[in-house]
């Protein structure tokens, strides 16, 4: 079954008979109410969360039990006047996130609500936390490895902001994290803010002495630079087309037919038939040892679109035995649902890092706005059973190949590398 992400929508009859009976029943021009004030407004979008929230998501009294839902809710509503925005916003993302559904969550309010970024961008790698982007002003962190985020290690700091992300494994803990821990209102709640608003982060180049950096809050109209312009480093090829939905490239020294596939959904320039038509053609025309398929960088979105390459690959006896599905943290949902699905038909190889979720877990995804904050949540309506032996809390990849920063600033794709390597089955 696809796992779709869909908005919710008021339906233009819905909308237009709504209007048609505003205006039927108006006989003058109404007395303008006075705008609630704030106390009100959040108490109205409380009692609309707690309603609207409740009676939507799957097996919510199983995921939510009660009192302790109820008396969470009653509590923020009791302490609205003593607590900011953010911190009302801060106590509902982690009321949400204590389900540990991936696919449940609230929304990062990005310079909203009193959510402010910092100039910096982190990423995971398997030996630590790095500093992966960063304004002009900051160019000094780029490729360096974080050993400090003021007085806590970063380990420290993934655990304190833990609580506030839903995460069914580590995995995806820690590929969600780094936009908590750019967030200065977040970084203020764990403790890991100076008394002066400045966050000081202590960093090292790899091999090098450390040093560190007082950051403060960015502004978000200044672009950031990456670490790999920046640092001018070669280019792997699994960043040659970040942008696009899915492309491939015959590989002559491997004899490998690459494809990368970084969304699960119908690029509107080129249908995915019409892509892996021409895929196989080039597929046709060369010698395959083998085929590559790169789910790394895919979040999910339908999981039926995939299926012109997998009849593709099932007409091509000499391709069949072949498959590799390179997979990490950032294979989400309808995509780790094809790598499963691959590793099914066709005995696919699975190289890389565990995925970010479970394979038996909540999905097919429905978003709802609070009516006066405008924030944004995603609630799941639908439980997928796709392991039927076990509940594990990750796909497993069969070679398990480790992304280290060293190999970043390299310009190496081990992950790539291994697959390219590994004996095929005969």
């Amino acid at each position: 079954m696809p796992r779709l992400r869909r908005l919710f929508v008021l339906s233009a009859a819905a909308a237009l008979l709504a209007l048609c009976t505003f205006t039927l029943g108006q006989t003058q021009s109404p007395t303008p109410s006075p705008t609630p004030d704030r106390e009100t407004r959040w108490r109205q979008d409380l009692k609309f969360f707690a309603d609207e929230f409740a009676a939507r998501h799957a097996d919510f009294a199983k995921l939510y039990p009660q009192p302790g839902f109820n008396n969470e809710l009653a509590a923020v509503q009791a302490e609205i006047p003593k607590l900011t925005d953010a911190e009302i916003v801060l106590r509902l993302m982690r009321l949400v996130a204590s389900a540990n559904v991936d696919h449940t969550t609230v929304y990062l309010p990005i310079f909203k609500l009193g959510f402010r970024q910092l100039p910096l961008s982190l990423r995971w790698f398997s030996d630590g936390l790095a500093v992966v982007g960063a304004t002009p002003d900051f160019t000094v962190a780029l490729g360096t490895r974080v050993l400090r985020i003021g007085t806590m290690t970063p380990e420290q700091a993934l655990a304190a902001v833990a609580p506030y992300i839903p995460h069914e494994n580590d995995a995806w803990l820690r590929q969600s994290s780094p936009g908590y821990m750019q967030t200065v209102k977040i970084l203020q709640q764990i403790g890991a803010v100076g008394a002066d608003g400045r966050v000081v982060f202590t960093l090292a180049k790899p091999g090098g002495e450390p040093f560190t950096l007082a950051v403060t809050v960015g502004d978000p109209r200044v672009e950031q630079v990456s670490m790999f312009d920046a640092l001018q480093v070669p280019a792997a090829l699994y960043r040659k087309h970040p942008g696009s939905y899915y492309w491939y490239e015959y590989l002559n020294d491997s004899r490998a037919l690459y494809i990368q596939y970084n969304k699960c959904g119908t690029d509107p320039k080129l249908p995915f038939t019409d892509f892996a038509r021409d895929l196989f053609a080039a597929a046709d025309a060369h010698p395959v040892e083998r085929v590559v398929i790169d789910l790394r960088f895919n979040s999910g979105g339908n999981s039926i679109i995939i299926w012109p390459l997998m009849l593709g690959l099932k007409a091509r006896e000499a391709l069949r035995s072949r498959v590799y599905v390179l997979i990490g943290p950032g294979t989400f949902s309808s995509a780790q649902d094809n790598a499963i699905d691959l590793r099914r038909e066709f005995r696919a190889t699975l190289v890389g890092e565990p995925t970010g979720e479970k394979p038996n877990g909540y999905g097919e995804v429905k978003s709802l706005t609070l009516p006066n904050s405008k924030l944004q949540l995603q609630y799941s309506t639908k439980f997928f059973r796709l392991i039927k032996d076990g509940d594990p809390s990750a796909l497993e990849p069969d070679v398990r190949v480790p992304r280290t920063l060293p190999d970043a600033l390299a310009g190496r794709d081990p992950v790539l590398e291994a697959a390219l390597r590994h004996s095929v089955r005969q």
